[in-house]
């Protein structure tokens, strides 16, 4: 536990200058994030073969590409085009043919990168997004996942009693899941009212409440791709807490269904 604080500490304290200065630095910052995620999707080696180091350089290259191509603008939010889509696809489908004799790159394995290199890119694009657009909504979107979870455990141990998910997250309770959610839609929601913008009471509330299910959703998935490869941690990156998927995995979720709301929503 004591070791799990010091890395929080030291964490926020790195990520702090790089939040308040945002722009250029801020971008770089995530992009390294999105990097050190893929590479611990390309460790999980029970999920696929065992990736060449041309198509690792292909994949995080397609991921950077398409992190700082897509425009960093609210009116350009449905972003890439078919075209780059079509690179994109070409790229990782085409070069299974050329590891058919030693299948250390398979068909499963492209359609596999291809789903991670965009839930990744959407992502971290939509976090720099939301911090472009101001560094309250970053906030807001940071508070809803750090909220639900810290409710969700607090609830979850005084009065959780039925499992959610026992074969994959055996701690997680449905009293605790629904107490968490309400808890950081009401604290949550009145912050986005304080300190982003104006919204419709019901339209926020329905937007925190998505977000909050959305993040304990990614929960629950990166939890399971664990248990589908054996392994406690995604990595030993961060001493405590592991790696950035098992920092992050509910903050993920929760951008790409924040991206969907922007795509609909003017605020």
């Amino acid at each position: 536990m004591k070791k799990r604080v010091i890395s929080a500490v030291i964490l926020i304290l790195l990520a702090l200058p790089l939040i308040m200065e945002g722009g250029t630095v801020f971008a770089i910052a995530i992009g390294m994030i999105g990097i050190f995620a893929l590479k611990e999707v390309m460790d999980l080696k029970r999920s696929h073969s065992n990736i060449s180091s041309g198509m690792s350089l292909v994949i995080y290259l397609s991921f950077l590409f398409l992190l700082y191509y897509t425009p960093f603008e609210y009116s350009k939010v449905n972003g890439i085009n078919y075209s780059v889509m079509g690179v994109i696809l070409l790229l990782y489908l085409m070069p299974v043919m050329f590891y058919a004799k030693d299948n250390t790159y398979k068909t499963s394995d492209a359609f596999y990168f291809l789903g991670v290199t965009f839930f990744l890119f959407l992502a971290c694009h939509t976090v720099i997004l939301a911090r472009v657009h101001s560094l309250w909504l970053f906030l807001y979107l940071v508070l809803v996942p750090v909220l639900t979870d810290t409710f969700a455990y607090l609830f979850g141990m005084l009065v959780g009693k039925r499992k959610v998910a026992p074969n994959i997250s055996p701690n997680k309770t449905v009293e605790g899941c629904v107490l968490g959610s309400v808890s950081a839609t009401v604290l949550a929601s009145i912050f986005y009212l304080n300190f982003v913008f104006s919204m419709e009471i019901w339209l926020l509330l329905l937007l925190t409440l998505g977000l909050s299910i959305a993040g304990q959703f990614g929960d629950l998935f990166f939890s399971k791709m664990k248990r589908e490869n054996e392994i406690k941690d995604f990595a030993n990156l961060i001493p405590g807490h592991g790696g950035i998927l098992d920092r992050f995995d509910s903050m993920l979720n929760v951008a790409i269904v924040f991206l969907l709301f922007m795509s609909y929503f003017t605020f």
